[in-house]
């Protein structure tokens, strides 16, 4: 997988129980995977269509860094397919550990 983008957990994006909102990281998955898909198609014209299972494996917290991962997993003719990871980051050892995948 490449790297394709990167985020920082803010407070403004934490909910009550301290973890990072789960539409929040869509969202981050959403843009992220909608800039790689016009990188890789040379193409402006990109929409969402679908969003396949979204499982969230880990809780993220305000200062965690996160590196969203994307590869092409089908290229048709009008579309693209892709498949996205979110990985927590650790400034300290560089140690990357999977919180979300679709």
């Amino acid at each position: 997988m490449k790297l394709i983008n990167k985020k920082i957990v803010m407070a403004k994006d934490i909910g009550i129980h301290g973890n990072l909102f789960g539409g929040i990281l869509m969202a981050w998955l959403d843009e992220s995977a909608a800039a790689f898909a016009t990188e890789f198609c040379c193409t402006p014209n990109m929409v969402t269509v679908r969003v396949g299972e979204l499982i969230f494996k880990k809780p993220l917290k305000s200062g965690q860094h996160v590196r969203i991962y994307g590869q092409v997993a089908h290229l048709g003719r009008t579309s693209v397919t892709l498949d996205l990871e979110a990985r927590k980051y650790s400034v300290y050892n560089a140690e990357e550990t999977v919180v979300c995948t679709t």
